[in-house]
């Protein structure tokens, strides 16, 4: 379900229908969801219910309430509403919910009502629906009662006081926003009527009824009311969305650049685009799209397969056009090098609060804690979500986290200078073979410590602490991961069997794992320097290799490694991971040769099977 859809989806036909069938078939069936809440309100109670629900919807993500069904015991029951209430259901728009001062908001544009009949036999039951619409980010939090409440699944819970207080100061922060500020010499003549009326479409593709509008001066009041238009200027946000030539007033604050880099001139490609922020979303995504590799699998009939998810590109993309500082005058870059990773440079910076940069002990951290509200644009925000552009706050890290957790794209990490922010979204994926030979050399390790066979959800956590890490060495920030936002809920697991810790930077509202110290030591000179000598620190590199790596799998997995199960790893230590057909044949060779000279002079073993173990002895 679209927020920008509630009443029209088939949201609510399904679930008035799943609880007929519920009620004909005597067997429970679910219907409250995180966006759809029963109501009775045969009682006082219920209306108090009812308004901290839509307090709750307000203030997180929408919903639909149902009201006139009631639900005891896993049975339902149609109970109708009671067209004298209608009065109160109209008050929820303009006296029921307050900000932060103790004002009643006028929320005639965030909440809706109407009937719904349903036939019961020779009966019929007169429902209300609400459909709530949340809030933009400027706006919230509302109160009931002096009480905030936001949606968790589908419980109402009481905001915490830190959260309040912090979206408190974001709002300051909003105060004189960018976005909102007049553009010089622009009037309202400098804007498209064609693109006010898409835009109005769009709104009455909800329940809104607002007329089109036939020019420019008839629309005034609509535009004044969408903050288009302030006084007799033209806003940033108006130009934005409606600007019939915006690039002429805004210059590269509506420009992208987009390159195909392949590193060589042959095969580089530039394209610019300067148009209305709409627009950009659509071109840049198209130009990505058109650029990136798509791979055929063997599985499944030669299916195609992109390097990346189409709406992790365009979610990232439209993110970071809505989200950019607008009050540079500067232009979003994309790059796209096919193969390797698509880059999105935008103007702007994060918030310290946001940000975690803490180098002051050997392991350190840099980090960027998602969820916590940060648009610098907030009314923006919400005309994108009319457009179906972009989702809730917040949702842009967590959609990359996710993809990287579940393996279709590799760690995603951030280069911030310069007050600009890059992000690189590599291609290939987070459990890859660097990632699978590093865990195989632990594996007895880790499952002693865990006690249970090793899970690919295991596999995936471990696989992003240890890959944060180190592009936190190389200065980069990645994403904070905590069980918040930890879909495999294995942080926990790992922390109590010792895997995990607490780094001495963490604070009880943010912990920072890192992970054990054992597991990020894959290079074993000093160990090797100490059981050889001078003799080790003399060897060519392909011989430190095959000893670090059979070091390894001796120690922390009692394994012997085949010949062929070295020279991969110990190529893409050397190489790299682009396998050249000739370079990998003679690098096979001379790790056979290295290996049985080393097991010659006693610092391996060979078992029947021909594979090479470290000797301790």
């Amino acid at each position: 379900m679209k927020d920008s859809n509630l009443f029209k989806s088939n949201y609510i036909k399904q679930a008035l229908e799943n609880i007929e069938r519920s009620i004909d078939s005597n067997q429970f069936i679910d219907v409250e969801k995180t966006k759809i809440e029963l109501k009775d309100l045969s009682t006082k109670g219920d209306w108090n219910s009812l308004k901290e629900t839509i307090c709750a919807y307000l203030n997180t993500d929408g919903g639909l309430v149902i009201a006139g069904v009631r639900e005891r015991d896993k049975k339902y029951m149609f109970s109708g509403f009671e067209r004298n209430n209608e009065s109160k259901i109209i008050d929820l728009q303009k006296v029921v919910f307050q900000n932060d001062n103790g004002v009643f908001l006028d929320l005639s544009n965030n909440i809706y009502f109407d009937y719904y009949s349903i036939n019961r036999g020779e009966k019929t039951f007169d429902l209300m629906v609400i459909a709530v619409y949340p809030l933009s980010d400027d706006l919230k939090y509302v109160s009931y009662n002096e009480r905030y409440f936001e949606r968790k699944l589908t419980q109402d819970k009481i905001i915490p006081i830190s959260k309040i207080n912090q979206q408190k100061e974001y709002k300051q922060e909003l105060e004189y926003a960018k976005e909102i500020s007049p553009v010089e010499t622009a009037t309202i003549n400098d804007l498209s009527i064609d693109k006010i009326n898409n835009y109005i479409n769009l709104l009455n593709r909800e329940i809104r009824s607002e007329t089109l509008k036939p020019s420019l001066s008839k629309a005034k009041p609509f535009l004044s009311n969408q903050h288009f238009v302030k006084e007799d200027t033209v806003t940033l946000l108006g130009m934005l969305i409606c600007g019939a030539d915006p690039f002429h007033f805004l210059a590269s604050r509506v420009e992208v650049n987009a390159y195909y880099d392949t590193s060589s001139d042959i095969g580089k490609d530039k394209k610019i685009f300067r148009t209305d922020v709409l627009s950009l979303m659509e071109e840049s995504f198209r130009y990505v799209w058109g650029n990136i590799k798509i791979n055929r699998t063997i599985a499944e009939g030669g299916k195609s397969e992109p390097e990346y998810p189409e709406k992790l590109i365009r979610e990232t993309i439209n993110n970071a056009l809505a989200h950019r500082d607008y009050s540079k005058d500067n232009f979003v870059t994309i790059r796209v090098e096919p193969g390797q990773f698509i880059e999105i440079k935008n103007p702007g910076s994060f918030k310290e609060k946001i940000r975690i940069l803490y180098t002051e002990s050997t392991i350190e951290i840099r980090r960027i804690i998602p969820g916590i509200p940060e648009s610098k644009n907030p009314k923006l925000a919400s005309v994108l979500k009319v457009f179906d552009k972009i989702e809730n706050q917040g949702r842009g890290m967590a959609s990359l986290v996710n993809g990287a957790l579940e393996n279709k794209i590799d760690l995603p990490y951030y280069d911030i200078k310069d007050e600009m922010i890059s992000l690189i979204i590599p291609t290939g994926k987070l459990v890859d073979d660097f990632i699978n030979t590093w865990l195989k050399g632990f594996e007895k390790y880790i499952e002693l410590k865990i006690k249970a066979k090793l899970t690919y959800e295991h596999k995936a956590v471990l696989a992003y602490f240890y890959k944060s890490e180190l592009q936190n060495r190389k200065r980069y920030f990645t994403i904070l991961l905590s069980e918040s936002n930890n879909h495999f809920e294995v942080i926990d697991e790992l922390r109590r069997n010792g895997l995990l810790y607490e780094h001495e930077a963490s604070t009880e509202q943010t912990p920072i794992y890192v992970l054990d110290r054992v597991l990020v030591k894959t290079d074993f000179r000093d160990e090797l320097t100490e059981k050889m000598g001078l003799t080790f620190i003399g060897l060519e590199q392909v011989a430190k290799e095959i000893l670090n790596l059979t070091y390894l799998f001796t120690k922390y997995n009692d394994q012997a490694l085949k010949a062929a199960e070295i020279t991969p790893e110990v190529y893409r230590r050397i190489h790299g991971g682009e396998v050249v057909g000739q370079t990998y044949e003679s690098l096979g060779r001379k790790v056979r040769a290295v290996c049985n000279q080393l097991v010659k002079e006693g610092v391996l073993k060979k078992d029947a099977k021909s594979a090479y173990s470290f000797n301790f002895e």
